[in-house]
């Protein structure tokens, strides 16, 4: 079986990047099912959190990251987690405006596929 870049965004409230990653998982394999080999995110088990990435949705942004996948080996997956104006973005088109303790995670890695 091959290998295929995935992305998912979670943006809820979460305590650790942990619980966001878990929540990522348990969608992927309700919409895609539990097969190993879906090519989303279900088919990763752990995640390394990186903090030295360019501020999210920018075209920096996007060519940092089309680096760290081109070093990615199947099944594995990277968390950023996205704060400042992003957030309050985020949180306002998700319907947290307002609400505290409302956190936003990005992921992206290498499914198996």
């Amino acid at each position: 079986m091959g290998a295929c870049d995935f992305s998912t965004l979670e943006v809820g409230r979460f305590k650790r990047p942990g619980d966001a990653f878990n929540e990522a998982r348990e969608d992927a394999e309700y919409e895609y099912g539990h097969d190993p080999y879906n090519g989303t995110i279900s088919t990763c088990d752990n995640f390394d959190i990186r903090d030295d990435n360019p501020r999210y949705g920018t075209a920096a942004f996007n060519k940092w990251e089309d680096k760290v996948l081109s070093d990615l080996s199947k099944r594995e997956c990277v968390c950023v987690e996205i704060t400042g104006a992003v957030l309050k973005r985020l949180k306002e088109r998700r319907g947290y405006k307002g609400k505290k303790g409302i956190r936003a995670f990005y992921f992206f890695g290498m499914a198996a596929y």
